[in-house]
């Protein structure tokens, strides 16, 4: 068995890792990790089916469906830390654009069939462009503090990563398969970026649930 394959095992069974820390503390989390949560348990399905439904019409459909609702939640995260009317106005257009976007990639595609890379591209280019006014928000309102004792510190180091990885690997998966060229290398990289991924989760979720049990021992 090479490292890629070995990656690929530990990329999917990962996402057990912040999904078992976060189902702890579930009744003690705040509202951004319960979000983390959700997006964890939606991938954890099509995550886990992978080994048992590969190349599957169902498998597909999953992953497909996955894509739509990881951004919702995403938004929803990123969407709470805006105040700045300008900001928020930005936003909402994100997530109109990104809907319209998707309301046609689903008309023009058949969601059993294939994977939708196109999708998914768009999806985490929009994630980064979120981030990125999250950022300006906490750069320019004084009272906003992001540090590494905080969750969402996390959880914003992750989705950046995750989502800058994700842009370049499926952007060029298409064309190095339509090129007959090898892909390992490609996948090599996404698994440790997945793998990365779930343990910034697994961070910032042990994270959270040690602060809340440290206030409640305090009190």
């Amino acid at each position: 068995m090479d490292w890629v394959s070995i990656l690929g095992k530990v990329s999917i069974w990962i996402i057990l890792l912040p999904l078992f820390i976060a189902l702890i503390g579930v009744n003690k989390i705040k509202l951004d990790s319960r979000l983390i949560l959700v997006v964890v348990l939606i991938g954890t399905i099509p995550q886990v089916l992978n080994p048992f439904l590969r190349n599957t019409s169902i498998l597909t459909l999953l992953y497909n469906i996955y894509t739509p609702l990881e951004f919702v939640f995403y938004w929803i995260l990123f969407k709470n830390k805006i105040r700045d009317r300008k900001f928020q106005s930005v936003f909402y257009g994100i997530f109109l654009l990104f809907g319209c976007i998707s309301l046609y990639i689903i008309s023009r595609n058949s969601l059993t069939d294939r994977f939708v890379t196109v999708w998914v591209v768009i999806n985490n280019v929009f994630q980064l462009l979120m981030v990125c006014l999250c950022l300006l928000t906490y750069y320019y309102e004084d009272e906003l503090d992001l540090n590494i004792f905080e969750p969402f510190f996390w959880y914003l180091l992750a989705i950046t990563l995750y989502a800058s990885c994700t842009v370049v690997f499926y952007s060029l998966w298409d064309y190095v398969k339509a090129q007959g060229g090898r892909t390992s290398v490609l996948n090599l990289i996404h698994h440790v970026f997945n793998i990365i991924l779930y343990i910034l989760f697994s961070v910032g979720l042990s994270l959270d649930i040690w602060l809340l049990n440290k206030r409640d021992n305090a009190k």
